[in-house]
């Protein structure tokens, strides 16, 4: 029988190896933390699962199965629960521990201030912006107050708000902190369109417009060549509508983005993707593509003459006062940063690709974007099949109605829960992070509840 003492919270570590080549540094090589959340239920069964705030990588060991007693020692060795192929052992956790385990050590929240750093951001109070405190205390307290989870809780990690073009709101939860890179997962597809507007004004070679096939005639010949894909656009990339046999809610196809990154090494993603099969004309039928998205990155290599994350480092990361962040790169022989999401950014950072979309393309008047591209990128041009929302260059697009009143939404989003938000209406800008990957009905929620107690808080 196993033992009642069993029941409970157990701890453990582990330095996973990197998997990817990171640049212009690396977001691992520090211990993760795993935990093991025993309990019993009311017919006597015990009941298990593992949470990890950093990747969330345990979350499929969330089901009943039979557990081994602890080892003489207090630990317990469990050989289901494993990284880069070791079992991972636990024991019971210490306080420091305990920091990645519960949102916050006090299951009350207190507002406070932003703290001042040197990245760029003008901070001030909630009132300040003409904020109320009590919205947004609902919401954050419900967060804070979590004691005992389960396997779908809500796992938001951080929770940051800019009105007016000041930080007023910067909080973190599970460990986390301003300077911790996040990964924000396919929420970085809308900062890859944005580099292709920079490109566009920079190099002023292609429009949205142009062909990708003859932008990216160096790949040629490709497969499954035909007049459908000689009339893809960028415009089509980037709006989920190539007509490529690219869809990634759909396991069958050949251009899902897992499919795609499992090919055989020596495959180079961006012809694989040029090569793949048309279902449809392209500007008529939108599925979610992140391959697509991806593929804009070798239009704007082609047409820059700049490897892509030394293109952003100069455009984005440096003017818009950045701190730590990673980018990770494909493969060889591409061996470029992938666009299709899952750049590792601080929360802060991120939020500034909001400020570029309510100032026009600039931050703190320097100007990052062109005014022009903005406006184009956020007008509604698809509605990709299954998102529920429409779609512009790289940004999903909603209507959010809050007490009677509706409000134009901006976000760029990712999986687990990593959302940028952008009410032009109220000048305000909010970005999420979370774990809640892979958990989709969990973490849809987090958009309408956290961005309509903000929109409570700017009414008067």
């Amino acid at each position: 029988m196993i033992p009642a003492a069993l029941v409970g919270v157990w701890a453990a570590q582990a330095v996973a190896a990197p998997e990817r080549t990171w640049v212009p540094a690396t977001p691992l090589g520090e211990p993760a933390h795993y935990f093991l959340v025993v309990s019993k239920g009311s017919d006597g069964r015990i009941g298990a699962f593992i949470r990890n705030p950093e990747f969330n990588s345990g979350s499929a060991l969330g089901m009943l199965f039979d557990l081994p007693a602890p080892a003489p020692d207090g630990t317990l060795h469990l050989e289901r629960a494993s990284v880069d192929g070791g079992p991972l052992t636990f024991h019971r956790p210490n306080g420091a521990e305990l920091r990645w385990f519960y949102p916050r050590p006090q299951s009350t929240w207190q507002y406070r201030a932003p703290e001042r750093l040197a990245d760029g951001w003008s901070v001030g109070t909630l009132a300040t912006a003409a904020m109320r405190e009590a919205p947004l205390s609902q919401a954050i307290d419900g967060i804070v107050a979590m004691r005992a989870p389960a396997l779908r809780s809500p796992y938001i990690q951080s929770i940051s708000v800019a009105r007016h073009g000041r930080l007023v709101l910067d909080e973190y939860f599970y460990g986390f902190t301003a300077d911790t890179p996040h990964d924000t997962r396919s929420a970085a597809k809308s900062v890859a369109t944005l580099m292709v507007g920079r490109a566009i004004e920079d190099t002023r070679r292609f429009t949205p417009q142009s062909r990708v096939r003859s932008l990216l005639a160096s790949y040629l010949p490709i497969r499954n060549d035909d007049a459908r894909k000689a009339a893809m656009s960028v415009a089509d990339l980037m709006t989920m509508a190539s007509g490529l046999a690219c869809n990634d809610n759909d396991d069958s196809s050949p251009g899902n983005e897992e499919t795609m990154q499992n090919q055989p090494a020596g495959t180079n993603w961006y012809r694989y993707t040029l090569g793949l099969p048309m279902t449809s004309l392209p500007g008529t039928t939108a599925v979610y593509c992140s391959a697509g998205i991806n593929l804009l990155g070798a239009i704007v290599a082609a047409e820059t003459h700049e490897q892509i994350a030394s293109y952003f480092a100069d455009r984005f990361a440096a003017p818009m006062q950045f701190g730590r962040y990673a980018m990770w790169l494909m493969p060889p022989p591409a061996n470029e940063a992938y666009l299709g999401g899952g750049d590792y950014i601080r929360p802060r950072d991120f939020l500034k690709f909001g400020e570029l979309l309510l100032d026009a393309g600039a931050w703190h008047g320097t100007r990052i974007v062109a005014s022009s591209w903005i406006a184009e990128s956020i007008l509604p041009r698809t509605e990709p099949q299954g998102e529920g929302d429409r779609y512009g260059y790289g940004w999903h697009l909603t209507t959010l109605a809050v007490d009677g009143k509706s409000y134009d939404v901006v976000n760029a989003g990712g999986n687990g829960g990593q959302l940028m938000i952008v009410v032009p209406k109220l000048d305000l800008a909010i970005m999420i992070t979370a774990g809640n990957y892979n958990q989709y009905p969990v973490w849809r929620t987090f958009l309408p509840q956290v961005t309509s107690a903000a929109i409570r808080s700017c009414a008067q």
